[in-house]
């Protein structure tokens, strides 16, 4: 039986072994060797070589918490840590909070949730951050920290404790996006305290070396996702 070919020669191992002269430009079919038949490696997910596996960053992904334009503004110079200095909050009672004050809405940028009202470790993105606003959090003579710092609060008193395990690796993952994101060195990295002596905040409890430790060190997998 002859089949007629349209575009491609199918089972043929070079193009000049099927050409004939039939004027038809028919060719007797003729099924491949064996030997042609070479089934596909699958490779198990569970199994993936290093040769499949897509390679990690070496730093969290850009959109792991873009504001809500997706556009982040270049203002950004220096990031502020705060301790709220009570044992309980959220973004959404520091904001109920600081519009009694007369402020517009919540001053930090993010908060880390303590167990207390939100899971522990969890980052709330506060409307500032969205909005790219400048910050409430950390008031100096020209305004420079407000203007140019993204204020992160984490939930808890750092005079009487430190930080939980699960806030100080959401703080890290989450420095490490902003300094990414925004071009800000570790040196430029520091907490309210340094900026502001007359407050304690975060805490004698809360190390800045620490955090500044575990940004030096090497990306986890965990720090990724």
């Amino acid at each position: 039986m002859k089949f007629r070919i349209a575009l491609a020669l199918i089972g043929c191992v070079s193009l000049s072994a099927c050409v004939t002269s039939d004027p038809n430009h028919t060719i007797a079919y003729q099924s491949p060797p064996r030997s042609l038949y070479r089934p596909l490696r699958r490779v198990p997910p569970h199994h993936t070589t290093q040769a499949f596996a897509p390679r990690r960053p070496t730093l969290p992904p850009v959109d792991a918490w873009p504001p809500a334009s997706g556009h982040i503004d270049q203002r950004w110079r220096t990031i502020v840590i705060h301790h709220s200095a009570t044992e309980r909050g959220s973004a959404a009672t520091f904001d109920r909070f600081h519009r009694s004050k007369g402020w517009d809405e919540l001053g930090y940028h993010f908060v880390i949730g303590n167990g207390s009202e939100t899971p522990d470790g969890l980052i709330e993105v506060g409307p500032r951050w969205n909005k790219q606003k400048h910050g409430a959090h950390c008031k100096t003579p020209n305004q420079y920290f407000n203007e140019h710092g993204i204020g992160i609060c984490l939930v808890g008193d750092f005079t009487k404790h430190p930080p939980t395990a699960r806030q100080m690796a959401s703080l890290a993952r989450l420095v490490k996006y902003l300094q990414y994101a925004c071009h800000i060195p570790t040196s430029a990295i520091t907490t309210h305290g340094l900026v502001n002596p007359k407050t304690k905040c975060p805490g004698s409890k809360f190390s800045l070396g620490a955090l500044r430790a575990r940004l030096a060190g090497p990306a986890s997998a965990s720090s990724m996702r």
